[in-house]
């Protein structure tokens, strides 16, 4: 019975965890959670500081045991010759730069590169969240206002069909107003779908299946904001910058690494030599190599043009990122203006309704009222579209300005 008990409660555990993961903050913490490409980035943030231990300390000794001089007709006899010895030797690379500390911080700079593409990819999991959370928004509206239409036609259409037997003209009216109502089934259909496809690119993003979106993402009215505000804030929070600026620091270290190699290291070897009817004796040598060939230089000369790089990639991606931001940001105004010009119609629209619906109780024309009430649910429609084009202009701001939330 206990045994059940725990079972129940880790079910119940299990359940509430995704029933928290519904809310759109709950799904970009749990989509963080269980996405691989953050899981590889965090193992690899744990290699580079292994690494950065690893290329700090000297290289390990080498120990080396032999004997010299074995005579081919008398191998096992050791007392033919004065050369004749077994040795053992132990030597040791000694750097004579910093060399060993300037790699140490290259490892841990690399570390910071990692954390900030680990930063990109939050971001863009909040992007690919929110898109769905919009999708399905504009989904679900889109359904409410098909489902009311398609409810409104079910009564004009019996009005019709008893006009069409007295007026044999309305006819081709009522086949036309058929095939519309074929054609908003297929738009609530295809609604239905975005709706699916959303919670697939969840399941995709985080590893998780979401049932429902209980959220919807709330805007920022960027187009009511100052470009140079937006500007600075992209400067200053955009992961794709702290990235490259991050990167320019590896390759200076890059340089610095490279003039400190110019100082090659020092080898130290000593050994004990044994004969057996001899003096035993020691030995000391020091090896140093000879840089003659300009091959230092050359890699110093090619880190300074990875400093080079990264200075030009920050510029690029500077430009492509503040471009972005204003050329959506006017997208986003433009697509305001047109929201308001869909808003006005709708006024008119309702207007001209109910002058309509006063007109049939003295005879007005049914079919005109419901010509009228296309019109309406046509511009609920575009109007509908508008949001969805508002709401993904506002999520590539977001994406653009590094946020995660």
């Amino acid at each position: 019975m206990k045994k059940i008990y725990i079972t129940l409660f880790l079910s119940l555990s299990f359940l509430s965890q995704i029933i928290k993961a519904q809310t759109l903050q709950g799904v970009i913490e749990y989509s963080r959670e269980n996405n691989y490409q953050l899981q590889i980035l965090q193992e690899e943030s744990e290699i580079l500081s292994r690494e950065s231990d690893i290329v700090s300390t000297w290289d390990d000794p080498i120990l080396k045991a032999g004997i010299n001089d074995v005579q081919a007709q008398k191998p096992f006899s050791r007392t033919q010759e004065a050369m004749q010895n077994q040795f053992v030797a132990v030597s040791q690379k000694i750097p004579l730069s910093n060399h060993l500390k300037i790699s140490s911080a290259i490892a841990q700079q690399k570390k910071e590169v990692i954390e900030e593409q680990k930063n990109i990819l939050w971001v863009n999991i909040a992007f690919g969240v929110r898109k769905s959370f919009i999708d399905v928004t504009n989904s679900q509206k889109t359904l409410d206002i098909l489902d009311e239409y398609i409810e409104f036609l079910k009564h004009p259409l019996e009005l019709i069909i008893n006009l069409s037997a007295i007026e044999k003209q309305t006819i081709e009216r009522y086949i036309k107003t058929q095939l519309l109502q074929q054609s908003y089934r297929l738009q609530r259909e295809n609604a239905l779908q975005h709706i699916k496809i959303a919670k697939e690119n969840i399941e995709l993003i985080g590893n998780f299946q979401i049932e429902s979106f209980s959220d919807e993402v709330e805007l920022k009215d960027y187009h009511l904001q100052p470009l140079d505000t937006l500007l600075t804030q992209l400067l200053e929070q955009s992961p794709e910058l702290k990235k490259v600026l991050s990167q320019r620091e590896v390759a200076t270290h890059g340089v610095a690494l490279a003039s400190a190699q110019e100082q090659a290291d020092l080898t130290v070897t000593t050994g004990f030599y044994q004969r057996f009817d001899k003096n035993d004796y020691l030995s000391f040598s020091i090896s140093y190599p000879l840089f003659i060939r300009n091959k230092q230089s050359n890699r110093k000369a090619q880190a300074m043009r990875r400093v080079n790089i990264q200075e030009i990639t920050y510029k690029k991606i500077k430009t492509q990122l503040a471009q972005g931001l204003k050329i959506t940001l006017h997208q986003l105004q433009a697509h305001h203006q047109e929201l308001e010009i869909l808003e006005q119609n709708s006024q008119k629209i309702e207007q001209l309704i109910n002058n309509a619906k006063l007109e049939l109780a003295g005879g007005g024309s049914l079919l005109h009222y419901y010509e009228l009430f296309t019109q309406k649910v046509n511009n609920q429609l575009a109007i509908n579209k508008k949001h969805l084009a508002i709401a993904l202009d506002e999520n590539q701001i977001d994406q653009l300005l590094g946020v995660t939330q």
